[in-house]
This record gives structure tokens, C-alpha cells and sequence, in this order.
């Protein structure tokens, strides 16, 4: 891709907009002030009609091809550059785009902004480039009636004749990715935290409006907690933060102005537990980017992990910080930490740091596994090593040095390695520039790791001697390797499990999920292993447990009289513990209880335990707020198992209900029956984009496509309705399909179907890499069941 910061250098731009949502239309002027490099100058303008161009007060010629803006003929030098131009609001949730809520009978239309990564293109002509930081003054004349927000405060407001001018202060230096505006008509509350700094939460008005109370309680917190280590204040005067109801990602940090789906900002008083983790970990993640991403941005794209490895580990330690009580850290050892074992153990998985060029490329950066999860883990080992204290340090010297500025990642290591006493950049470098981790075993067999040997890790692959520079092996969850126990040494730590820490307790499990995969093990060893933890307290630990218990689904066909006696096990696994903290919410019941219910109905819901479902579903309440709350979605899903009838109230219900939370757990409940014909009903909503919006449709499409009942079904839907998924789906969720439809094939026909569709796709480089990972990972899933099957079937044979 062609860099236009070397043509035209921008220091200020003053955009004066009118938006029209009727007409769909922009009508701006972007009068942009810098330095002129060569005679002919480049911008970026995606789909924009150009209409007129001036220098420096001199009409220029110019052309365009309907992506890039040439300008002819310009003298070199500091230039003052106005053009004029028209551009339409679109509907996929990229560039600026509607999005549309019902209230009281009317849709309401909102316009939106969503330019990460390289979308700011497609509403203003720019040079759309991270590296190249202006100053931005935006004026948006818009309805009279309509909220406008911004980046910044606004400087002043002009009305008359049914219109409003908003013009807002001047954004500190940035890059075009964060400059953001909303429009539309929300409610919303403001607080002032400790610092001074103001932040106001805004929903639809179909929201219930007290909704974004946490939201604004965990912003408020979670800005002194950064400001108080990382040394530099929040810049801004105002932290403004919008729930969207259609955002194709799960939130956006446009500086000062945060952009959010419902589901991942709003907790209403009736709010789980789940929903509330999930809330404070998106809103610390986005307040986090304010520094790592907004103050101190990368300088191109392949250094994307920069911003997000970095956030994705701050957002737990700052919900840790302001709510101790959530244990936020074993979510992200059973969530993050696993998420990017299980994805970067098979061959053609990108690196952290992943050189592109292509814009279609900058998309496929986003893979949460890898730059978020993958990255998080990296950033935790650094932190574990370095220690609190001297990370900090290293990071306040980063960010002062940094501010208003573009880095690589050298930068960051050399800000840290002052204070390290080992290596920073070294092992960085190892883990961050190459894909994979390794596998270490214990050179003398006797289970202690000061001596050890290596190899890279793979399930789909030979597994070779790696070089991975490692200062210090431990047992607890810090670093991204996995340990290769020998079966005396598994053995003796399950034998004093109760005395491990439960960051062992983990390392113990999870690695060994992994390991059955390969050769190093049998699947089948883990049906003796599983029953060793029918007592087990810890909500974390049923978690991998639930993860091993999973591992062994696929050998099972379903309806099968095999999978039928493993449905038996499972439920002998869970009884015990499930019968002694009850089906239902008890008075008293803490954070861990919370969660190993959820875990536990999960389990005992694929044994099809009759009776436990019955007393579910007898606590079914058309008012879903008078349920109890945390069970709420376990109730909705044996109802529909109980009672399939029920599933046309409960897709007039998703229609009609607005709380997110809500909306998801009956989405997911209706996949679940067992009705084949009212599921093939459901398959209709694929193509219905007004029921189930773009943002929501792959989940409809994964959760169906999972029940075996309809599957072929679902799979045929998708080689039909490709150009519909691709044209509907945003640029970051079309290689969902792929890799997610991948990671549940369970037969040679099915992996067959899966060639024939997407291996003539390999060449585009959208999904690309998915597909390849993809079929790598259907090839290795296929390879285990040939190998393990035999003996997964006797051991379950001997224990039942």
C-alpha cells in the first residue's frame, strides 16, 4: 500500500460538515493546513465526490479513481489545501454509517462514526494514515433536535430554522482513525470523577436510561487508576462514552468519545454477574487506549498489537483494582490465556506483530486470539518478570516521551528495559515476531524446570528443538508455553491438587488439553482424569474441567448409543456438585458459586439431566425480570428443550425487547431446540436483517450451524448466501465464518463440504488465512478421532 504522508504532511484540518440522515448524504469542506512534499498531492476519499479543489486560495486541477484524491501541480512548502466534496452515510457499520432503534412506534435514526482501521477515508478526503497526527476542528450542522457529539466539548452551538451548527474545541494532535462524531437522540447521565474529568453515558431512548450508571461508575474509576500509573493525566476535559445499537465491533476508543455495542456498556440494576465482568473489562479496555493507542499511537498497521496486546492485559488489572470481589483474573487465565494457547498451537497462524500492506489485510490483523489475547499473555509475562512497580516506571517514561507522538515497538522495550534485569527486547522480540510457543520438558524427569529442553509446539505438525529465550519457568499461569509432564509426574501433582496454587491448578489442566491432541497423549486418559474433580469448589477450575469434558464431545456422534453413554458420564460428573449449590440463586452465594452454577447447568444441559430441566423450565416467567437473573438463560433454554412451542413467544419477545442482555439469551435458546422444522423456521431470520442485525447475524449462523440438527442445513445456507455474508458482514467478522464453522466439523463429509467451498477462497486475502488455519485445524481434529476413538470408548466402557 502506497503511503500518502510522503506527498502531504497534515498538521491541522477544520472539517464543516451537514449530515442529512433522510438523504443519507454528507456535504462537507475540509480545509487541511501542512507541508506539501511533492509537486503532485495524495489523499484518501473511498466512494467521495470530489467537487472542487483550491491551494492556497488557487482552484487546482485534481482527478480521482474513487479511492485516491490526486492534486496536480502544487508547490512545495507549508500549503493551505480546501476541498469540497459529497459523500453517503452507509448502513454496514463502517466509515460514517446509520444505525436505527425503534421508540414508541417511530424509528429513530442515529449516525455514527466507525474509522478504525482505515475508514475515516470514506467520510472525509484525509491522509488516512496512523502516522499522520493533526489537530481537528469539526463543525456538524445537523437536525435542531439531535444530540451531537464529538471528540471534544463543544465551543458553541448556533440554531434557526429547524438546524443546528455545532462547533467543537480542537483535538489535541491525533490520528484520523480517532476522530469521531455521533447524531442521533439518546438519554444519558454525567459524573465527575475524583480528577476533575467529566463523563457522560448515553443510550438510546428505548434504553432504559439508568443502565449506563456502571458504565459511569467503572469510567470514572478506572480513569484515576490510569492516571495515577501511568504518570500522564487523562488530556481531555471529558470523557463522553455512546451505546450504538448496531457497532460491528465490541467498542471503539475514539479519544474522548468511546463508541460501544449495547451489550458491552449497558448493565441495568437486573444485570448479571457475567454481564457486569464483561462491561467493566470493555469499558477499562477503551479507557486504557486513551494512553496506548490515542496519546502514543503506533507509527503503521503491522504494529496494530501495540494498542491491543497492551490494553487487553490493562483491563484486568484495572477491574481487579476497582472490583477485587470479581476474581477478574481467573476469567482471563481461563479465558485470554487459553484462547491464545488453543489458537497459535497450529501452523499458519499469523505472529503478534504481522507485517500488511493490503487494506483488506488491516482487517485480518484483529484476531482476538493473537493481538489481543496472545499479546495479553506476552505483556502479563513481562509484567510478572519486571514486576509492578518497575513496569510502570518503564511506562510513565514511555508515555512522557511519547505523548501526541507515533512509536514502534522498540520503543516500548527500550522504555522498559531500564528497569529489568533481564532481556526485555530479546524475548519480546521471540515470542512477538515469530507465530507459536513452545512445549518445555523437564531434562532430568524429575519434574523441576531449572534444567529443560524445548520444542515449538503444534497439534497439526512436527514438532521441532525451538530456541524461545525464557529467564524463568514456572507452574503458575504467567508465561505462554505450555509444560510436557511425564505420567509420574502428572500423577504426583494430582496427587497433592488440593495444595497447588490455582494458577497450577490451571497450568496442570490446560496443559494437558492440549497435549492429548498430539501424540503426547491419549484423549482418553481424560475420563479418569475428569471424575477426579466431581467435588471441586473452584468455578475456574470446572472451567478447564468443562474445556476436557468438551475435548471428548466429538468422539461421540450425536443420537449415537456412545454419545447417549457419555451424556450418562457427564451427568455423574456434575450431580454431585450441582446438587449441593442447588439449581437456583441462593441467598448468599458469592462470585465463584454465581459462576459454577453457570458452568455446571451448561454440562448438565448436554446430559439432557430430564429432571433438572423440568424444574428449570417450571421457573419460566413471561416478565424475564422476575426470573432469577443468574439462571435466567439456563431457564430459557430448558424451556425451549421442554416446551419447543414456546419458541414463537420467545421470537416475538427478541423482536420486540431492547435490554441486550436479554436479547442474547433468548437468540442463543431458540438455536438450542430440538424442534428440526421450527429450527429450519429460525434459518429464515439468517437473511433478515431487521430482526437480527448485521452485528448478531453470526451468532444466529454459529449457534445453528453447532446443532446437529440442522447443520447440513446451515452449512448449504452459507454456500448460497456467500455474497450476502460478505456484503453484509463487516470487514473484521466475514473470516468468522471460516474459522469458526472449522473448529466444529466433525466428519470427512463435512470437512469434504468445507474444502469444496473454502478453498477457492484461499486467495482472498479477507479470509485467507482463516481458511488455512481452518482446514490445519479439521485435519488435526480428524486425525485425533482416528487415533483416539478406540481407546476413548474402552475407558469410558470402564467407568460406567
Amino acid at each position: 500500500m502506497e503511503r500518502l504522508i510522503r506527498y502531504f504532511v497534515p498538521e491541522k484540518y477544520h472539517l464543516d460538515l451537514s449530515i442529512d440522515k433522510k438523504s443519507k448524504t454528507i456535504d462537507g469542506k475540509v480545509v487541511v493546513t501542512g507541508e506539501v512534499k511533492e509537486e503532485t498531492v495524495k489523499f484518501d476519499a473511498v466512494g467521495l465526490k470530489i467537487l472542487q479543489v483550491f491551494i492556497n486560495g488557487r482552484e487546482m486541477k485534481f482527478k480521482t479513481d474513487g479511492k485516491i484524491l490526486e492534486v496536480f501541480d502544487v508547490q512545495l512548502g507549508e500549503a493551505e489545501i480546501t476541498i469540497l466534496y459529497t459523500g453517503t452515510l452507509n448502513e454496514n457499520m463502517e466509515g460514517a454509517y446509520l444505525s436505527t432503534y425503534e421508540y414508541k412506534g417511530k424509528t429513530e435514526i442515529i449516525v455514527a462514526t466507525q474509522f478504525e482501521s482505515h475508514y475515516a477515508r470514506e467520510a472525509f478526503p484525509c491522509i488516512d494514515e496512523p502516522e499522520a497526527k493533526a489537530v481537528f476542528e469539526l463543525s456538524i450542522t445537523t437536525d435542531e433536535i439531535d444530540v451531537v457529539l464529538s471528540n471534544m466539548p463543544a465551543a458553541e452551538v448556533c440554531s434557526g430554522d429547524g438546524l443546528k451548527t455545532t462547533h467543537f474545541q480542537p483535538t489535541p494532535r491525533m490520528s484520523t482513525y480517532l476522530l469521531a462524531w455521533v447524531i442521533g437522540k439518546f438519554h444519558g447521565k454525567t459524573v465527575k470523577n475524583a480528577h476533575g474529568v467529566e463523563i457522560t453515558t448515553y443510550c438510546a431512548l428505548n434504553q432504559d436510561v439508568d443502565s449506563v450508571d456502571f458504565a459511569n461508575e467503572v469510567a470514572a474509576r478506572a480513569l484515576e487508576y490510569f492516571d495515577d500509573n501511568f504518570g500522564v493525566r487523562y488530556p481531555l476535559p471529558k470523557c463522553t462514552q455512546v451505546a450504538l445499537p448496531d457497532f460491528e465491533a465490541g467498542a471503539m476508543e475514539n479519544w474522548g468519545l468511546v463508541t460501544y455495542r449495547e451489550s458491552m456498556l449497558l448493565a441495568g440494576k437486573n444485570a448479571t454477574l457475567g454481564t457486569k465482568k464483561s462491561v467493566a473489562l470493555t469499558v477499562t479496555h477503551e479507557l486504557s487506549h486513551q494512553w496506548f493507542g490515542d496519546l502514543v499511537t503506533m507509527k503503521w498497521w503491522d504494529d496494530l498489537w501495540l494498542n491491543e496486546s497492551f490494553a487487553s492485559v490493562m483491563e484486568y488489572y484495572a477491574t481487579d483494582y476497582i472490583y477485587p470481589d470479581f476474581k477478574i483474573f481467573e476469567d482471563f487465565f481461563v479465558g485470554d490465556a487459553l484462547a491464545a494457547l488453543r489458537r497459535d498451537a497450529y501452523s499458519g497462524v499469523q505472529s503478534v506483530h504481522q507485517e500488511v500492506e493490503n487494506p483488506e489485510e488491516i482487517a485480518t490483523l484483529f484476531d482476538p486470539a493473537i493481538v489481543y489475547a496472545k499479546g495479553a499473555r506476552l505483556m502479563l509475562m513481562v509484567i510478572r518478570l519486571m514486576g509492578w512497580e518497575d513496569f510502570c516506571k518503564g511506562i510513565r517514561d514511555y508515555f512522557e516521551k511519547y505523548k501526541y507522538k507515533n512509536t514502534v515497538g522498540n520503543d516500548l522495550w527500550d522504555a522498559l528495559s531500564r528497569y529489568a534485569d533481564f532481556d526485555v527486547k530479546k524475548m519480546m522480540h521471540a515470542f512477538i515476531d515469530r507465530p507459536g510457543y513452545p512445549v518445555v520438558m523437564s531434562k532430568n524427569g524429575n519434574g523441576e524446570f531449572g534444567d529443560f529442553s524445548q520444542r515449538r509446539f503444534l497439534i497439526d505438525g512436527e514438532m521441532e528443538e525451538s530456541d524461545w529465550p525464557i529467564p524463568e519457568i514456572t507452574e503458575d499461569m504467567s508465561g505462554h508455553y505450555i509444560l510436557n509432564l511425564n505420567e509420574d509426574e502428572f500423577e504426583e501433582r494430582l496427587a497433592r491438587f488440593d495444595k497447588l496454587s490455582l494458577e497450577e491448578k490451571l497450568r496442570l489442566l490446560i496443559d494437558r488439553s492440549l497435549i492429548v491432541k498430539t501424540d503426547l497423549a491419549s484423549a482418553g486418559s481424560l475420563l479418569p482424569l475428569l471424575l477426579k474433580f466431581k467435588n471441586e469448589d473452584s468455578a475456574a477450575v470446572w472451567s478447564v474441567v468443562t474445556l476436557l469434558a468438551n475435548t471428548l464431545k466429538p468422539f461421540f456422534k450425536y443420537g449415537s448409543d456412545e454419545q447417549k453413554k457419555y451424556a450418562k458420564f457427564v451427568q455423574k460428573l456434575v450431580e454431585p456438585k450441582l446438587r449441593e449449590i442447588g439449581l437456583f440463586t441462593r441467598k448468599g452465594d458469592d462470585e465463584n458459586t454465581i459462576r459454577l452454577r453457570e458452568i455446571l447447568l451448561g454440562l448438565d444441559f448436554y446430559a439432557e439431566d430430564k429432571e433438572n430441566l423440568k424444574k428449570l423450565a417450571a421457573k419460566y416467567n413471561a416478565d424475564y425480570n422476575k426470573m432469577d437473573v443468574e439462571t435466567r438463560a439456563s431457564i430459557l433454554d430448558a424451556k425451549v428443550y421442554c416446551e419447543p412451542e414456546i419458541m414463537d413467544e420467545l421470537l416475538n419477545d427478541y423482536k420486540t425487547i431492547a435490554d441486550p442482555e436479554i436479547k442474547y439469551e433468548l437468540l442463543f435458546a431458540l438455536t438450542l431446540s430440538h424442534d428440526t422444522e421450527r429450527l429450519r423456521g429460525l434459518m429464515k431470520l439468517l437473511n433478515d436483517l431487521e430482526t437480527v442485525k448485521p452485528q448478531d447475524q453470526f451468532y444466529l449462523f454459529i449457534y445453528l450451524y453447532r446443532n446437529p440438527r440442522v447443520k447440513k442445513d446451515v452449512f448449504k445456507w452459507l454456500t448460497k448466501n456467500w455474497d450476502f455474508v460478505r456484503e453484509m458482514a463487516g470487514d473484521k467478522t466475514l473470516e468468522n465464518y471460516p474459522r469458526y464453522v472449522a473448529t466444529s466439523v466433525r466428519t470427512e463429509e463435512e470437512f469434504a463440504e468445507y474444502k469444496k467451498f473454502f478453498e477457492p477462497k484461499k486467495d482472498d486475502p479477507a479470509v485467507a488465512r482463516a481458511v488455512e488455519i481452518g482446514m490445519n485445524e479439521i485435519r488435526s481434529q480428524l486425525a485425533l478421532l482416528e487415533k483416539d476413538k478406540k481407546t476413548v470408548y474402552e475407558m469410558l466402557d470402564g467407568l460406567m
